[in-house]
This record gives C-alpha cells, sequence and structure tokens, in this order.
C-alpha cells in the first residue's frame, strides 16, 4: 500500500556529514527525510506508486498542521526510490541510497513481501527504523529490532478470509458448501490460501488443494478448467491484476458466476474496476484497510488522495502508508528526536490509540518484540457501485455483503 518522503536537510546536518554520520544523528534541520523504497517500475508499479502517494497526503497533513512541533516545526519529505518489481539486487541498492545518500531517519516500504525481505535486512544493519505494510509472517519471526508491520500477519488475512465471510454470509443468510482456490505460489499468498483453504475445512466446507502458478500467465484456460470442474460456490483467489483479470474472464465465460473472494493487492485495485467495468461489482477481498472505515483522519485523508491524485478511492495500501508516516511523526514528536535509533526504541514503546497514527482497522496500535502490531484486525470489502466498501467487522460495515452472480 505509496508516496512522498522527507528530506531532511537533515538529520544532523547531513550537508556537511559523511552519510553513516548524518543518518544516525539526533541534530534536525528544518526537513527531515522519510524514505521511500518501493517497486515504482515494473508489474508492481501501481501498488508503489500508490502507497508513495499515500504517503505524501500524510507528510502532507503533518506539514499543514505545522511540523514535528517538538523538532521546532521541523517539516517532512519523502523522498523515493524504485527498488523494482523483481530485482532484488535493485531492492537492496534502492533501500541503501535511501539512507545513505538521501539520509532518511526512518523508511516505508516496500509493498511486495519478497522486496521487503531485502529492505528490511538493510534497514535492520544500518540501525534505521522500517514501517511496512508487508504481511509475509516469514517477516516478523526474524524478530528484527528496527521492523514494524502496523497490518495483520498473511496468516491472520487467511484466518480472516475463512471467519470474515462465513460470518458476513451467515448474516446475509447464506451458506457455503463448496470452495476453489488458486493463487500465485509466492510465500505470502501460499500462505494465505493454505490457512483459508483449512480453516474453510474446519467449518465443514468442501476443498480440494489450492491450485498455485507462476504469476505472469499469459493463457488462464488450464486454471480456469480445474477450478470449473470442481463447481464451487465460492472461489478464492490471489494474484497480480493481470493474472487476476485472465482468470475471473475465464471463469465468467466459462458460466461460473460463484462469488469470487481475493486477498489484498489486486482485488482492492483501482485498474481493477476499470478492466472488469461493471464485472468488478460484487467481488470480495479480505485486506488491511479501506478509506471507508470509521477511524481517526481517514474522510479527510481520502478525500485529498482522490482530489489530489484524480482517484476514485484510496487504495488500500496508500491508507496503510499515510498511517506508516503518522506513526513516524507522532515517534519523532514524542521522542523529541530524528535519531533513527531513537525513533525505533519509541516506536517500541508506543501504543497509540487516536489519530491518524491509530487508523488502523482495530484503532489502535503497539508493537510486539517481533514488531508486529497485536491490535490488528483485517477487513473483508465487496466492490459496489465501482468501489471497494467495508462489509465486515459489522462496527466498520458501511454497506451489507450480497451473494449471487453479477
Amino acid at each position: 500500500m505509496g508516496s512522498g518522503a522527507l528530506l531532511l536537510s537533515a538529520c544532523g546536518g547531513v550537508a556537511n556529514q559523511s552519510a553513516s554520520a548524518g543518518a544516525n544523528s539526533g541534530d534536525c534541520r528544518d526537513e527531515i527525510v522519510i524514505g521511500a523504497p518501493y517497486p515504482l517500475s515494473g508489474p508492481l508499479a501501481e501498488f508503489g506508486t500508490n502507497s508513495l502517494q499515500g504517503m505524501r497526503v500524510a507528510a502532507d497533513e503533518v506539514n499543514a498542521s505545522g511540523g514535528i512541533a517538538s523538532l521546532g516545526g521541523a517539516k517532512l519529505k519523502v523522498v523515493q526510490e524504485d527498488t523494482s518489481s523483481s530485482d532484488v539486487a535493485q531492492a537492496k541498492s534502492a533501500a541503501t541510497k535511501s539512507i545513505k545518500s538521501d539520509h532518511a531517519v526512518a523508511l516505508v516500504g516496500a509493498w511486495f513481501s519478497n522486496l521487503t525481505t531485502t529492505v528490511s535486512t538493510v534497514a535492520q544493519e544500518a540501525r534505521v527504523p522500517l514501517v511496512t505494510q508487508a504481511w509475509a509472517d516469514s517477516l516478523s519471526q526474524r524478530k528484527y529490532e528496527y521492523y514494524f508491520q502496523p497490518p495483520p500477519k498473511s496468516s491472520q488475512i487467511g484466518g480472516a478470509a475463512t471467519s470474515d465471510v462465513l460470518a458476513a454470509a451467515r448474516a446475509a443468510g447464506h451458506k457455503f458448501t463448496r470452495i476453489a482456490a488458486v493463487g500465485p505460489n509466492d510465500t505470502a499468498n501460499t500462505q494465505q490460501i493454505t490457512t483459508a483453504i483449512q480453516a474453510f475445512k474446519a467449518a465443514g466446507v468442501t476443498a480440494k488443494d489450492p491450485e498455485f502458478y507462476q504469476p505472469g500467465i499469459a493463457d488462464a484456460t488450464p486454471i480456469v478448467n480445474r477450478i470449473v470442474e470442481q463447481n464451487p460456490d465460492l472461489v478464492l483467489m490471489s494474484g497480480p491484476p493481470a493474472d487476476v483479470t485472465l482468470i475471473i474472464k475465464g471463469l465468467r465465460a466459462r458460466g461460473l458466476h460463484a462469488p469470487i473472494l481475493g486477498f489484498g493487492g489486486a482485488f482492492v485495485a483501482p485498474s481493477l474496476g476499470k478492466t472488469l467495468g461493471d464485472d468488478v461489482n460484487g467481488l470480495m477481498a479480505v485486506g488491511a484497510w479501506n478509506d471507508d472505515l470509521p477511524l481517526d483522519g481517514v474522510a479527510q485523508a481520502s478525500a485529498a488522495y482522490k482530489k489530489q491524485f484524480n482517484a476514485p478511492f484510496m487504495p488500500m495500501e496508500a491508507g496503510e502508508s499515510w498511517v506508516n508516516v503518522h506513526l513516524i511523526a507522532e515517534a519523532m514528536n514524542q521522542a523529541k528526536t530524528c535519531d533513527p535509533d531513537k525513533i525505533a526504541s519509541q516506536l517500541h514503546s508506543m501504543h497509540v490509540t487516536s489519530g491518524p497514527a491509530a487508523a488502523m482497522p482495530g484503532g489502535e496500535v503497539s508493537f510486539d518484540q517481533d514488531g508486529t502490531n497485536p491490535h490488528a484486525v483485517p477487513v473483508l470489502t465487496q466492490w459496489t457501485d465501482g468501489v471497494p466498501k467495508t462489509v465486515w467487522p459489522q462496527k466498520y460495515a458501511t454497506v451489507q455483503l450480497t451473494l449471487g452472480a453479477r
């Protein structure tokens, strides 16, 4: 989930010091840089760009309200670096440049879990906090001291795919009996889908083993055929927008109109709505954030995002990044420092229950020893009139879940 950075004119008189000295100094000047290493080229560029834009909305809000008050009103500047969509070496270079050349005091990134693995390692070695919107359980299992993850873990997302959709379906008077599942073969997606399948089976729903594929498919026919053969009344799906679009169109062309439940990213991407048109309505997704949440600052941020970037809604990754920038700003303000080490320490000790820094589902943010947020709650959304709307948990719902073909 995108956005800007904060050119720390830099923490510690960086212009006159070595990169390492500046990045670790507590002598803040008028501008403080937050690094934004994201996939800004390649197939994941939409998500990196959205994330970057969400960061910029947050930085604008902080700066418009007077900057970091305890640091004399220092302003934030978001500085972007391109990780690419798949090149681990470029991701390492981008994160390193953010810290060494851009003099970022904290990083927000890198959306995709595989890229975040590399970026978080660079941040850990440099002793600079990374606040991420990546989900893979393997990231937090390393227990990096400088790793912070406000959204839920992949296993939580997978579990919510079962509990939330079953609860929402019951409330709508519907029951699922047979499910099929398909998704890419990367760590986060296989973990989410496998967890969901196991939970559905435990709930008495019939399910075969998931169909996992190498992303970047040119022909979805074999995948579509195997799903149709299962005659499911619910399809679980994940993957990049291009793959997802091919599979959905193939299923509908074959006459399978069962509800589809997607996982994150592609299923709440503006590009999916543009590509599928009216066929996007009714698609469900389990994710980490939505722009209709009744939480502090969300409505204002969404309005600013839509106006500034001419967007139909503020995407999930943009919202996550918006929260992450506010968390870093809150940590700097509370600790009265732009020293990366002290920012990390403050993030570990904080428990935020109000304001934009707490605007993750669950309504509060703190961090366990492994860097995860114990209060994080996944949300179930459904496309309605061309935009994703929250349908579960009930306390956040803005529309009621509907099931059936479109």
